[in-house]
């Protein structure tokens, strides 16, 4: 089962970033120095952003795996007050989100993991539980499997414990789906003012190229194009750091 807490791209994935970064950098040099020879130095740098997407895909793979575990607790909650152990829950929970989640979604791919161990290896409940914590890099899965784990050693109510956790985590979702809404409110504005200054040099471009000359044909002009792009550069990554918001 994946590790949560990296990314592993596939073959596809690869070529369409591989794609959008030659794209990109062909753009730029064209739009600052009309010049394709730029073009691969421009790419080797857009190249370096590949840890930051990779960050942001982890990011929402994490949320989304979170999204569906506060769902499992739900049902595991009502199946342990109904009378069924934790690993009679996890296996009817296959069921009980068959008609909500598909095959490919995570938590169903995770549960199915879980039943086959279960029942091929005879590893126990809390193990598998502790195995998706600490794959999952989250801190309320991490928290719910040592709850499981107090109340299995201590005797304590298990099916509240669920309950309650399931509580927990949708209140911190909810709470996320508040701070995500501004912060993506901010964060479109923020790529809406860094876009501003291409789209004005790529209308120039087209409207009245001989304006641009002085800067591609010029050592001063292509030192000025070079500074505006870093600038433009250090101001988008700004904005999308002053818009990352963790709880």
């Amino acid at each position: 089962m994946p590790d949560y807490r990296s990314w592993e791209s596939s073959t596809e994935e690869k070529l369409i970033f591989f794609a959008a970064v030659l794209a990109g950098a062909v753009f730029l040099a064209w739009l600052f120095y009309d010049e394709p020879l730029v073009s691969p130095v421009l790419a080797a740098v857009l190249l370096s952003l590949r840890p930051r997407v990779s960050a942001l895909l982890i990011r929402r793979r994490q949320s989304r795996l979170l999204l569906q575990f506060k769902d499992l607790l739900y049902s595991l909650s009502a199946l342990m007050t109904a009378g069924r152990s934790l690993a009679q829950g996890l296996t009817e929970s296959l069921d009980f989100w068959q008609g909500t989640y598909t095959e490919d979604d995570l938590i169903m791919r995770e549960l199915g993991e879980m039943d086959r161990r279960m029942r091929e290896g005879g590893e126990r409940d809390l193990d598998l539980i502790r195995d998706l914590a600490m794959r999952s890099g989250s801190e309320d899965i991490a928290d719910f499997a040592l709850a499981c784990e107090t109340c299995k050693r201590t005797g304590g109510d298990f099916a509240g414990a669920v309950r309650r956790g399931a509580e927990i985590i949708g209140d911190k979702i909810a709470l996320e789906k508040e701070l995500a809404a501004m912060a993506a409110q901010k964060r479109f504005e923020g790529r809406i003012i860094s876009a501003a200054p291409l789209l004005i040099i790529f209308f120039i471009r087209l409207l009245s190229p001989e304006y641009m000359y002085p800067l591609y044909h010029t050592q001063s002009g292509r030192m000025v194009s070079t500074l505006a792009l870093i600038l433009i550069g250090a101001g988008f990554l700004l904005l999308e750091r002053m818009n990352e918001i963790e709880i």
